[in-house]
C-alpha cells in the first residue's frame, strides 16, 4: 500500500460501500441469497477476489462488477475498487501497490461480512 493510503482510508471507503449496498441491495450480506448463476447470488468469502470483476463484492452479488452502474470514482469511494492508479509514483509501482490495496480491501470486506453474518451491526 502506498504511503498516501492508510488502513483508515480503506475502512472509511468500505463503510461507505456498506451504506451503498444496504440502500441498493438489501440483505446483500446474507448467505441464503438466491444463486442466479451469471446474474449473481450470495458472496462466497472463499472466492472473494477484489481484482476480478466477477468475484469481487459487486461481481458476486450482481454477476459482474459493471452491472452496479456506478462510476469508477464511486467504486473507489465505496471500497469496491483500487485507487492505486492515481496514488502510485510511477508505473512500476502500480502492480504491487494495487495488489496490496486489493488484499487489504478483501480483508476488510471479509470482516464486514463475518460481522453481519454473526449478527453484529456494521455502519
Amino acid at each position: 500500500m502506498t504511503a498516501a493510503l492508510t488502513v483508515r482510508d480503506l475502512q472509511d471507503r468500505v463503510a461507505r460501500g456498506v451504506v451503498w449496498l444496504d440502500a441498493n441491495l438489501p440483505d446483500w450480506w446474507k448467505t441464503d441469497r438466491p444463486d442466479r448463476g451469471d446474474n449473481g447470488g450470495p458472496i462466497r468469502v472463499d472466492e472473494l477476489s477484489m481484482s476480478h470483476n466477477c468475484y469481487c463484492v459487486l461481481g458476486q452479488l450482481l454477476g459482474n462488477y459493471y452491472r452496479a452502474e456506478i462510476s469508477i470514482e464511486q467504486a473507489v469511494e465505496f471500497g469496491f475498487d483500487s485507487s492505486v492508479g492515481s496514488l502510485a509514483r510511477d508505473v512500476s509501482e502500480v502492480d504491487e501497490a494495487m495488489a496490496d490495496e486489493f488484499d487489504a480491501l478483501r480483508e476488510l470486506w471479509i470482516r464486514v461480512l463475518e460481522e453481519r453474518r454473526a449478527g453484529v451491526s456494521t455502519p
